[in-house]
């Protein structure tokens, strides 16, 4: 019985885990590379609206 134990505990080591935590880490990279994307969406809309303004303020100070 020992050594049917101890086959079981080698295949859940030997191959569950790892299985499992390259899952959660796929999970990870997805989730942080979504909120990235999120994140430098809001980024463009901030440059864009810098870049009016200061178009802006050029037209009125007469520049090229």
């Amino acid at each position: 019985m020992d050594g049917g134990l101890t086959e079981v505990v080698n295949i859940l080591g030997n191959g569950f885990f790892p299985i499992l935590v390259t899952g959660v880490l796929m999970w990870y990279i997805y989730k942080k590379d979504s909120n990235h994307k999120e994140e430098i969406g809001e980024l463009r809309k901030s440059i864009d609206n810098n870049t009016t303004v200061i178009q802006k303020l050029i037209d009125k100070m007469g520049g090229d």
